[in-house]
């Protein structure tokens, strides 16, 4: 498991200059139609480059956006991946993406993500702001006792960081919309039924940012005092990005940044 790596250095509660690196789908073993039968060997390759890379750069913490492999079942590829990020020097948060556990969700699927893993809701405080890493499969169906759980978990951070003043940062792998708040209900999205009240809590509880992955394309966009910003991944993209991870550096005032970091 990577427990070992959540949380140690991380906890500061006075708002300062955060750095933070976020890599996103990972994915390692997603077949492409550019690199063919070497898409996992590259995939390999551009992980460790991106690890590589934030270390000299020394972030405050590492954010994973989930879809760490690309087949749940593929115990060897999960094996590389934890190596892998384990090589990182900054603290890390993973989010799971529906590659890394059954879509919809089984009581199996998750104890297995778990074991591999950790806990799939975490909270961490870092440079006063409070990062929440949510299990966003729970919106697209699930077993009750368990989304329940999640629901309570998610409404007590929001309300515990509220009640401290603390700034807000969301991950989860799916973002809540593509590109409007009204689309359709897709692959690429949270539910309509659930999409605008969770985007409400997040407004009313000082969510300023929410970071995702799964979408495989580059966007920014905002919906009231919230952005959500999809980055480049290290598998492949599908705007014709190149392959690469975000370095978002949130100033004391809240504004930040947002630089492409290409491997």
């Amino acid at each position: 498991m990577l427990t070992g790596l959540f949380l140690s250095g991380c906890v500061q509660s006075d708002l300062s200059l955060l750095r933070v690196a976020l890599l996103c789908d990972p994915q390692l073993g997603f077949i492409t139609e550019k690199d063919g039968a070497k898409s996992y060997e590259n995939q390999v390759a551009r992980l460790k480059q991106a690890v590589s890379q934030i270390n000299d750069i020394a972030p405050d913490m590492v954010l994973i956006a989930g879809d760490l492999v690309d087949d749940v079942n593929n115990d060897a590829a999960v094996a590389t991946f934890k190596n892998i990020i384990g090589q990182l020097k900054a603290p890390v948060l993973l989010t799971p993406g529906n590659h890394d556990l059954p879509d919809p969700i089984t009581v199996e699927g998750l104890q297995r993500y778990r074991s591999r893993y950790g806990e799939d809701f975490r909270v961490v405080v870092c440079k006063g702001r409070c990062i929440i890493s949510a299990n966003s499969q729970f919106w697209r169906g699930s077993p009750s006792d368990d989304s329940i759980r999640h629901e309570r978990l998610l409404l007590d951070a929001l309300a515990k960081a509220k009640n401290k003043k603390q700034p807000i940062v969301m991950l989860t792998h799916i973002p809540p919309y593509k590109s409007s708040i009204d689309e359709a209900d897709e692959y690429f999205n949270i539910p309509q039924k659930i999409r605008k009240d969770i985007l409400r809590l997040c407004e009313e509880n000082g969510v300023i940012l929410w970071l995702a992955g799964h979408t495989h394309i580059t966007a920014r966009r905002n919906y009231e005092h919230l952005t959500i910003l999809n980055g480049e991944t290290t598998s492949v993209n599908f705007d014709d990005h190149p392959c690469g991870f975000r370095l978002l550096t949130i100033h004391p005032d809240q504004h930040f940044d947002w630089d492409f970091v290409a491997l």
